[in-house]
């Protein structure tokens, strides 16, 4: 059983209906998207993804300062590292 993140969830084929009305009804928070009862994707608003990029930015800087000297990394180039670093699973991969 895969575990849903959110508190909200919709179907892919809701979400295709209307997708900019599931954004407006999620009113900041995030949605899962479900494809045949799985989540395929999270939407989330820009402000909201800006402020997890913060957030994890924060953690990690304050992990890695204990360890190494350096500049502090943005958000974005924290993201991207980690973008770089992950395995992601491909549409046909079974995701267990």
């Amino acid at each position: 059983m895969q575990n849903l993140l959110v508190d909200r969830a919709i179907s892919m084929s809701d979400f295709k209906k209307n997708p900019a009305a599931v954004l407006r009804q999620a009113d900041g928070r995030p949605v899962a998207v479900l494809n045949h009862n799985r989540v395929s994707f999270y939407l989330l608003e820009p402000r909201l993804l800006e402020r997890l990029l913060q957030e994890l930015a924060g953690c990690m800087n304050a992990t890695a300062g204990n360890a190494v000297a350096g500049p502090a990394k943005t958000p974005r180039q924290l993201f991207e590292d980690f973008l770089s670093q992950a395995k992601m699973p491909g549409p046909h991969d079974s995701g267990q």
